[in-house]
């Protein structure tokens, strides 16, 4: 290699690493401002936003999402919706995606088509008639609403993920599993399954995370207090009290948090899952 390739390789390398850096400064920073305004109070907040907090002991504003917003009752609300929804979700996709993979069957491409192209309608087009349904049946301001409104929106992606998925699956063990007797729910459950965990990871992570930090759905048809998720309640905290910046900053960072720690800990999961359904 020239002193000029290597000069070229170097400095490509160098813009790459700043670009990321930056990239990587955009994601963080916001994190670092809402951390360091939690242990203020109003009034610094409002002397100097971007001064640094004269006590780093405060905890009021911990204290109040505490006992003013029940803030673990809330986290409880949004973890029972999100796991009832992602067990409803994948109870349908996971028989429709290995169906859609490895099965023949009558307009099986046209109604895959379909399927994809629900995608591009905006969720907010069956607000209204959602809510009007939900209201018939009595559901609104009930759990199962948001429940299954989450579950039954998101089965379109989920099947597109794991169909991809499982068509790299080998179909000498599909075969192999069908030789040995095995039943096409048996198959399913003994072998498809267990091949296809880092993509059932990565849509749960994806589902999961985009249901934790929903504000439209539940604000809609959950009005009890006592239902409310953890997005929603911290909606509510700049009316409830007006203008406390560093209160607000606390309810966010601590609403963020679950979504955040699943990603860095499942990261390697998203990726084997992105990637695995295009080896073959």
């Amino acid at each position: 290699m020239t002193t000029t390739s290597r000069a070229t390789v170097v400095a490509v390398r160098t813009a790459i690493f700043v670009v990321l850096a930056l990239i990587a400064f955009a994601a963080v920073a916001p994190l670092v401002y809402m951390l360091v305004n939690t242990v203020r109070t109003s009034t610094e907040y409002i002397i100097d936003p971007l001064a640094w907090p004269e006590d780093l002991t405060y905890l009021d504003d911990y204290r109040v999402l505490y006992y003013n917003f029940d803030i673990l009752r809330l986290f409880f609300n949004t973890l029972l919706y999100v796991t009832f929804a992602q067990t409803i979700s994948l109870i349908l996709s996971i028989p429709a995606a290995f169906a859609f993979a490895k099965t023949s069957f009558p307009h099986r491409r046209t109604l895959y088509l379909f399927m994809i192209g629900s995608l591009a309608i905006p969720p907010i087009t069956f607000i209204v008639p959602d809510y009007v349904m939900f209201s018939r049946l009595g559901w609104v301001d009930r759990p199962w609403s948001i429940v299954l409104l989450w579950a039954t929106t998101s089965i379109p992606a989920t099947v597109s993920l794991l169909s991809a998925l499982m068509r790299g699956l080998p179909r000498e063990v599909l075969d192999a599993s069908q030789v040995d007797g095995a039943s096409y729910g048996r198959m399913l459950l003994g072998v498809v399954l267990p091949m296809s965990i880092p993509g059932l990871i990565t849509v749960t992570i994806f589902n999961v995370t985009t249901w934790w930090n929903d504000l439209l759905l539940p604000l809609i048809f959950l009005q009890s207090d006592s239902h409310k998720t953890v997005t929603v309640a911290v909606a509510g905290i700049f009316g409830r009290y007006n203008g406390d910046f560093p209160l607000l900053m606390t309810g966010l960072l601590t609403a963020s948090l679950p979504p955040i720690i699943v990603y860095v800990v499942m990261q390697r999961y998203i990726q084997r899952g992105l990637v695995i359904g295009a080896v073959r």
